[in-house]
């Protein structure tokens, strides 16, 4: 296991990431959940939004409130869309309860939170409703590996659903929700993209320094073995929600270009 392995393999993930960030934000968000409700009338049309994004916005909303817990905050409110007067939902830290704290890092954890807690969500969604929805850790088969079998699992995939169980509507269901609400918010990315840019920087300096600083072989190789534990489940949870969101979003963009937008009067 070299240093620039790890690095790749982070390279990748951040990749995943910013996929999935623009999926769930321009496409799912911004084209199907934006047709949509420029579509709904009435009490009824912002009930049927309601419950699509409830759970997907319930999820977004406790993921940042976790982020800050563990950053050693308190949460002083947490509103999902249904109490939010502007449709949002919100998630408001209180008084730090750990000695150890600074708000900056528990901002970027918070921002990050739901694109993580959302893809690996999905990928348990499908487990419970017993879809089999394709994995691949990308970070460390590389993306020449990878490429290779993704249109294979992804055909497979499709082909191999039940349509006439309602699992596998359900399932469409909480991929277009927590889909929908994957993203940080501008606010969010505002509040904690600088430091998370920093400490993928940091991340990348650490990595390629252990092989030359003063500490025991054992160390250097238990922090490359544990990073890249990490790097390898947090690449199988995103590559499930990037199958899952791009599918459903690019089901429903066609849907939506293909209605439109109604226009002003």
């Amino acid at each position: 296991m070299t240093p620039h392995s790890l690095a790749t393999g982070l390279g990748i993930v951040a990749a995943q990431t910013v996929l999935l960030y623009l999926i769930s934000r321009r496409l799912l968000l911004g084209l199907v959940l934006g047709t949509l409700a420029s579509h709904a009338r009435g009490w009824l049309g912002r009930a049927l939004i309601n419950v699509l994004r409830l759970p997907g916005n319930l999820l977004h909303e406790l993921s940042h409130a976790a982020g800050y817990i563990v950053s050693g905050y308190t949460i002083r409110e947490l509103g999902t869309c249904l109490s939010d007067s502007e449709g949002r939902g919100y998630c408001e830290p209180g008084k730090p309860w750990s000695p150890v704290h600074w708000m900056p890092l528990a901002a970027a954890i918070a921002a990050a939170a739901p694109l993580f807690t959302g893809a690996l969500a999905l990928r348990v969604v499908a487990y419970s409703l017993e879809v089999d929805l394709p994995a691949a850790d990308v970070a460390s088969e590389g993306l020449a590996s990878a490429a290779e079998h993704i249109t294979t699992d992804i055909r497979h995939f499709i082909t191999g659903m039940d349509w006439g169980a309602w699992q596998t509507y359900a399932f469409w269901y909480f991929a277009l929700s927590i889909g929908t609400e994957l993203a940080p918010s501008d606010v969010d990315i505002r509040k904690g993209g600088l430091v998370i840019a920093l400490l993928v920087g940091l991340l990348v300096l650490t990595i390629y320094a252990v092989p030359h600083a003063s500490i025991h072989p054992e160390l250097g190789e238990a922090f490359y073995n544990a990073l890249r534990y990490v790097l390898s489940s947090l690449s199988t949870a995103l590559f499930a929600g990037l199958i899952g969101c791009g599918l459903v979003g690019a089901v429903g963009g066609i849907i939506a270009a293909t209605v439109g937008r109604p226009k002003r009067r």
